[in-house]
């Protein structure tokens, strides 16, 4: 978004088109190359558009696990049967965390936020809404804008959550951002990004920079890997620290030592070598592939 990040934006700055709210230079973002690769990925993201083309009776109607699996890692450790008052959602896509943790982990909330770049994914994510019914009776605000800069007030939101996304965007962005949502978040607010940064000491992503390397030009939706102390030290940075004092920045259990695909060629035997890895306590956060980062009291 064009505005300046010492401007502050609310959603009156927003147009309301059929259930999403859009910013007024949204013709300014939607020719961003960004906004451009994640409407094309969003068409078939993980399958979600098998939910616009199941028939009334499709199981896959009655269980939304057909749909997007239950998500893992940190999201295991989640509460059940939290409330809180708001919620807000970096990179929302078409609703898989939410649906899990209304469903399986019976959180509720009177307000949702969601945010996303790709406008074909969050039209997935109201279809999902209509079908499941996540967070029954919460005010929806869902929003098609870059995350940098965020349309709420100070100090307004109770609980941010994020689930394999930071590793998407720029680290300049990822610093704006992270300052956005330290700004929004209550003092005393929790949040959970989970399996957020990629793990710059892991094998595959060094492989990977190197093959990155030598086709320069190319445009990958995976960016920079950050260890564990530089994470702590942007969010120390953005102020996350004086919100939410006490919080955990964990590798994940996911290891690799292989790309499974590079440049979208299949690696024999990749995926089931890296299945195997059962690194030593030692070798664990050179070996993990990414890093989640979250409130120690959820």
């Amino acid at each position: 978004m064009s505005t300046s990040l010492n401007a502050k934006i609310s959603l009156n700055d927003f147009q309301l088109r059929d259930g999403i709210y859009f910013p007024n230079d949204y013709e300014q973002l939607n020719s961003t190359e960004q906004k451009q690769r994640w409407d094309e990925i969003g068409k078939t993201y993980y399958g979600s558009q098998k939910i616009e083309q199941a028939e009334e009776t499709s199981p896959l109607k009655q269980d939304y696990t057909l749909l997007t699996g239950r998500p893992g890692g940190t999201w295991n450790k989640f509460p059940i049967n939290k409330s809180v008052d708001s919620i807000l959602e970096i990179g929302c896509g078409y609703g898989r965390i939410p649906l899990f943790l209304s469903k399986d982990k019976n959180l509720r909330c009177q307000k949702y936020y969601g945010i996303d770049i790709s406008e074909s994914l969050l039209r997935r994510l109201l279809k999902c809404k209509q079908e499941y019914d996540f967070f029954p009776g919460a005010e929806f605000y869902i929003i098609c804008a870059s995350a940098e800069l965020l349309p709420l007030e100070d100090n307004s939101v109770d609980l941010i959550i994020s689930n394999c996304v930071f590793m998407h965007i720029p680290e300049a962005q990822i610093r704006n951002l992270l300052v956005e949502v330290s700004r929004v978040l209550k003092p005393g607010g929790t949040f959970v990004f989970n399996h957020s940064f990629h793990n710059k000491s892991c094998p595959s992503h060094i492989i990977h920079n190197l093959v990155r390397r030598l086709n320069p030009k190319q445009n990958s939706v995976y960016l920079k890997q950050y260890s564990s102390a530089e994470i702590n030290a942007m969010l120390t940075t953005s102020g996350m620290k004086t919100k939410c004092p006490q919080y955990i920045v964990e590798p994940t259990q996911e290891y690799a030592i292989l790309p499974e695909t590079i440049k979208g060629i299949q690696i024999p035997f990749a995926n089931s070598i890296n299945r195997s890895l059962k690194p030593s306590a030692a070798m664990k956060e050179t070996l993990a592939y990414g890093y989640s980062a979250y409130s120690s009291q959820l």
